[in-house]
C-alpha cells in the first residue's frame, strides 16, 4: 500500500510539472506576441516620422520658392536639419522595433527554460516519491505474489528477496 501511494504521488508530480510547463509555454507565446506588437508600434512611429519629415520638407521648399531659390541659404539649412533629425528619429524607431522583438524572444526563452526546469523537477520529485515508497514498503513488507503456500516471498526467490 505504501508503494501504491508513492506511485500516485509520482504521477501527480509529473502531471503538475506538465501543467506548469504548459503555463510557462503560454507565457512565452504571450511575450513573443507582446514583442511583435511593440515592434509594430515602433514601425508605425517611424512611418509617422517619415510623413512629418515629408511635410516639413515640402513646406520648406514651398516657402523658399516664394522668395528665393529653395536649394540655397537658410532653406537648404532647414531641409538638412529636418533630414538629420528625421533620419535619427526613424533610425531610433527601427532600432527599438528590433530590440523589442529580440527582448521578447529572450523573455520567451526564459519562460521555456523555466518550463523545462519545472518538468525536470517534477521527474526528480516523482523519482523521490517512488524511492520513498519502496523504502516504506520494504519496512512493512511486500505482499506475496506467488500462488503457492503463503511464504511472504516470490515463488523460487531466495529468502529475503524484495522486489525493489
Amino acid at each position: 500500500m505504501q508503494f501504491a501511494a508513492a506511485a500516485v504521488m509520482a504521477v501527480g508530480s509529473i502531471a503538475a510539472g506538465r501543467a506548469q510547463k504548459a503555463a510557462y509555454n503560454a507565457q512565452a507565446a504571450q511575450a513573443k506576441i507582446r514583442g511583435k506588437m511593440q515592434a509594430i508600434k515602433y514601425k508605425q512611429q517611424a512611418a509617422d516620422t517619415m510623413a512629418r519629415l515629408n511635410q516639413t520638407l515640402a513646406s520648406t521648399v514651398a516657402r523658399a520658392a516664394v522668395g528665393q531659390d529653395p536649394t540655397s541659404g537658410s532653406a537648404l539649412s532647414l531641409q538638412n536639419y529636418a533630414l538629420r533629425e528625421g533620419a535619427s528619429e526613424i533610425g531610433t524607431s527601427k532600432d527599438n522595433a528590433i530590440l523589442s522583438v529580440e527582448n521578447a524572444n529572450y523573455q520567451a526563452d526564459i519562460y521555456r527554460r523555466a518550463g523545462n526546469a519545472a518538468m525536470t523537477s517534477a521527474y526528480i520529485n516523482a523519482a523521490g516519491s517512488l524511492a520513498g515508497g519502496v523504502a516504506k514498503q520494504n519496512q512493512v513488507g511486500w505482499p506475496s505474489l506467488s500462488m503457492g503456500p503463503s511464504s511472504g516471498q516470490f515463488a523460487g526467490a531466495p529468502a529475503g528477496f524484495a522486489p525493489f
